[in-house]
């Protein structure tokens, strides 16, 4: 009876450390390498996150997180808007119709004639391009701007045909500015950003010549370019150079264009 008992006590003894091995190796294979999460790559311009013992020490553990607001950012530069303000302008629609004194504006990044309703609360609405034959932008300080919706545009690029044109000359042949903004975003977060702490809506401009057959052609403010793209190129080169003309104003283009039309008759 002693032996018996003592072989029971000895495989207890012998369970017993193979479960306490079987347990210790259990824990061994899931331990994982000290891997710190990074939330830095998902903030939102707001917010950035740093290691606790850069801020207070190494009294939390050096994996531990805490929130801290960003003061870096510093909002946004520039309108996406031709003019910044509701003005009283005009409206000209396909169907023959004419608005006037309404409150608009043009988004010039997304080519949107927005349109305020007062008798609505205030709130704003998008009116369709393709309704829109034309309208007036008049600035308070006294200017007027006509941006045309021209849908049958002889060119291959089919935003021109989808936006708005300012006019700049309207004749036989007719000078236009197409003005959109670019949207840039803030680049601070990387280590090899550009430290540029904003956001940003720039105007950039390009300029077209539309010929009397609809066809639209891209021009620049040189010479080189408005000669090249108009006839009776000695005509003009001398006319060019009695009136000192650079052709690197928008004036002087337009002076151009005009004296273009008359030796065409138009």
């Amino acid at each position: 009876m002693i032996i018996y008992t003592m072989k029971y006590v000895f495989l207890l003894i012998i369970l017993t450390c193979i479960g306490a091995s079987s347990l210790a190796q259990t824990a061994d294979s899931t331990k994982k390498a000290n891997v710190t999460f990074n939330p830095n790559s998902r903030r939102n311009g707001y917010e950035t996150y740093r290691s606790t013992d850069e801020i207070v020490g190494d009294k939390t553990g050096p994996y531990g997180t805490i929130n801290k607001i960003d003061h870096r950012y510093e909002g946004l530069k520039g309108t996406p808007y031709f003019l910044p303000q509701w003005t009283q302008g005009e409206i000209d629609m396909v169907n023959g119709q004419h608005y006037t004194d309404v409150p608009i504006k043009f988004d010039a990044f997304r080519q949107y004639l927005i349109l305020l309703r007062n008798r609505a609360g205030q709130d704003s609405i998008v009116v369709n391009s393709d309704q829109v034959k034309s309208f007036q932008l008049n600035s308070p300080t006294g200017q007027t701007y006509l941006f045309k919706h021209l849908p049958n545009l002889k060119t291959d690029d089919e935003s021109l045909k989808e936006g708005y044109l300012l006019v700049l000359y309207q004749g036989e042949t007719s000078l236009f500015k197409r003005i959109t903004k670019t949207f840039k975003a803030a680049d601070y977060k990387d280590p090899y950003s550009n430290d540029v702490r904003y956001d940003s809506f720039k105007e950039a401009a390009s300029y077209y010549l539309l010929k009397p057959d609809q066809s639209l052609v891209k021009v620049k403010l040189t010479k080189k370019s408005l000669l090249d793209a108009l006839d009776h190129q000695s005509s003009l080169k001398t006319f060019v150079e009695q009136h000192h003309l650079a052709l690197k104003t928008e004036n002087e283009a337009i002076a151009l264009i005009k004296q273009y039309n008359s030796l065409t008759g138009n």
